[in-house]
């Protein structure tokens, strides 16, 4: 094993503080599931060769062979293995085969590793009927991030193709990591977010919830939005008129529908991927950096679209985090307290072909079927409002992961989210305070309509 190493990158300094070591100070559980991305293969495929495409990608980057070694520093070591086991569902009755492909699948998902010891990485394919599989990516939560997982694939359809050619070089983590901690922006970046993390953030009164502390809350409900196309029409409108990406609308969206609830500008903590220069794009490995947005305390705005404008332009401005901010801003504290309420927001990348087959993200039915075996936990994040958005050619949605004790019903946080975006779009002059009241309304409609219904 090369002993040419890089310090832990701000993800695996996370997975240090949280995690129980050893006498060197080395992780030996990290007690967050693995990452996991679940995808879905359509058309007859040949197994051995789809497993030996995946392992010839994994030994392709130097991410995939990291280590943690004593100091603590990550290094890379030839020859560690990619395991891919396979599961065969196809003979299960059609009645019973989401319940046994699921358990087959979150056995994978959720087994427990030896950080020192085991594979941090590998594979679970479930064949669900002669052409058609589930393809479970599984990776620890310090070394990839979901684009990491989604460029996996799409190398793997091309290695798939083409077994003796070799892949076309990515660009090396250790490289990359080292070049951050380096940057010599980096202090004025330190200095910045040190400032931004310090900011209280206020408690959100959500119509019949309570606010708790840290510690006590926890996003244990799951609710899908499906964005239809007038809303994503609306996105797109929005985007163009206010000048935002995708992401900062979203982002301006769900601070502005915080303040409904709160005396202050709520601060929001946005994994937007730590992938903000095009050179990091493609760089393999724990990259899913985020920011907290910095709201003014006090933003003049005469119209709704002036709000979003604003918010964008302050968030758009602050400086790129450069790694290693849990240690820079404010440790593992400052971290909890901003978890509370998440926008993180994944573009999904298209489907690709294998061959006869084609390799896409599994849909939700599918992932639905996934859950921690008996004794094993899930999603543990401590979260009062956790928005995941996913961008996929197919159809763009949200999953709004809530604490019900929090926010009782996830649906009149959807109804309100979707008004903002046609707001926008069809009266962007409203004034703002004009705006939180209907809004305000659409939410407590929704909130009266979901009680009546349950």
């Amino acid at each position: 094993m090369s002993r040419v190493g890089v310090p832990p990158y701000g993800a695996q300094r996370e997975l240090l503080l949280l995690s129980d070591t050893d006498g060197a100070g080395l992780p030996r559980h990290n007690p967050m599931p693995r990452a996991w991305t679940l995808w879905h293969v359509r058309g007859e495929v040949d197994v051995p060769r789809l497993a030996a495409a995946m392992r010839a990608v994994a030994a392709g980057n130097d991410v995939w062979r990291a280590r943690f070694a004593a100091g603590p520093e990550l290094v890379c070591g030839a020859g560690q293995p990619f395991p891919v086991t396979t599961v065969d569902c196809a003979d299960v009755p059609a009645d019973r085969l989401p319940e046994v492909a699921g358990a087959a699948l979150g056995e994978a998902v959720y087994a427990p590793i030896d950080l020192r010891h085991d594979p941090l990485a590998g594979a679970c394919l479930v064949r669900l009927a002669p052409d058609e599989h589930a393809l479970a990516l599984v990776v620890d939560h310090g070394f990839a991030d979901h684009a990491t997982h989604t460029r996996f694939v799409r190398r793997t359809a091309a290695a798939y193709e083409h077994p003796g050619r070799a892949l076309p070089a990515l660009p090396s983590f250790f490289a990359h990591a080292a070049g951050t901690a380096a940057d010599p922006r980096r202090a004025a970046s330190r200095e910045f977010w040190a400032a931004a993390m310090s900011r209280d953030v206020p408690a959100v009164a959500f119509p019949g919830g309570r606010w708790k502390p840290w510690r006590d809350t926890t996003a244990s409900a799951a609710w899908p939005l499906r964005l239809d196309a007038a809303t994503t029409r609306a996105i797109r409108y929005g985007r163009d008129l206010t000048g935002a990406t995708g992401s900062g609308l979203l982002l301006a969206a769900l601070s502005f529908l915080l303040g409904l609830w709160a005396d202050a500008d709520v601060p929001v903590l946005y994994a937007r991927g730590g992938r903000w220069t095009r050179e990091s794009v493609e760089v393999p490995g724990a990259l899913h950096e985020a920011v907290v947005s910095v709201p003014p305390d006090h933003l003049p705005s005469a119209s709704l679209a002036d709000r979003v404008r604003a918010l964008t332009a302050v968030n758009a401005a602050a400086p790129p985090l450069l790694g290693q901010w849990l240690t820079d801003f404010g440790g593992v504290e400052a971290l909890r307290e901003r978890r509370r309420l998440v926008l993180n927001v994944v573009a999904a990348e298209p489907t690709v072909t294998v061959g006869n087959a084609t390799i896409g993200p599994a849909d939700r039915l599918l992932r639905g079927s996934v859950r921690p075996p008996a004794g094993r936990r899930g999603f543990p994040a401590h979260n009062a409002l956790h928005l995941a958005v996913t961008w996929s050619a197919e159809q763009p949605e949200v999953t709004v992961h809530h604490d019900p004790e929090v926010l009782p019903a996830a649906a009149p946080f959807g109804a309100a989210l979707v008004r903002f975006f046609a707001l926008l779009a069809e009266q962007p002059d409203i004034a703002a305070d004009r705006a939180a009241d209907l809004l305000r309304a659409t939410w407590l409609q929704a909130t009266d309509a979901t009680a009546a219904s349950t």
